[in-house]
């Protein structure tokens, strides 16, 4: 049995609620409905882009405001910015502590967090043995989605090329 789109932004909000509530957290009115919106957005969505989407419930309302609750939303871990795009992007496992990583589609904006523990420890340890002291770490990656790269390329295999592993040159 699949579940609609519906039903998974469902749960999603249901979870956040219940983080919230175990945590002493408040979700006002505004911050679920700016949660909301990133959950049903299937990119990462910037700030006026939230502000637009939130007019007809709430008409017109001050940047300030949206950022107030992008930032309480980004501090205890319900959405993540995207660096690269200046955009929010609703986490995958709100209340699980984890460093995401982000694969962006170049051509659709479709974006997909992916867990990433062991490469978030290798590059924070890196770091230190080079003198650095790391304070943030996002690591995004872009390129096309499956369905983006299918119909840029339709004579093209489902999968990727065959290569014969001399530093991925295709097969001759």
């Amino acid at each position: 049995m699949t579940t609609s789109l519906a039903q998974q932004q469902a749960v999603r909000l249901a979870r956040a609620e219940a983080h919230a509530a175990s945590h002493k957290l408040t979700l006002t009115p505004l911050r679920r409905q700016v949660y909301a919106a990133i959950v049903a957005s299937e990119r990462p969505i910037g700030a006026y882009e939230l502000l637009d989407a939130l007019e007809p419930e709430r008409g017109r309302m001050p940047p300030t405001t949206v950022y107030r609750a992008l930032d309480f939303l980004v501090a205890h871990g319900f959405v993540h910015r995207i660096e690269s795009k200046n955009a929010f992007f609703a986490c995958c496992d709100v209340g699980v502590p984890h460093r995401g990583q982000f694969l962006m589609c170049d051509r659709c904006g479709a974006t997909v967090e992916i867990p990433g523990d062991e490469l978030a420890d290798q590059l924070s340890h890196s770091a230190p043995a080079n003198g650095f002291e790391v304070h943030r770490q996002v690591i995004e990656l872009s390129g096309l989605c499956a369905l983006c790269a299918r119909a840029l390329r339709p004579d093209a295999a489902d999968g990727p090329p065959h290569t014969d592993g001399a530093a991925g040159e295709p097969a001759r």
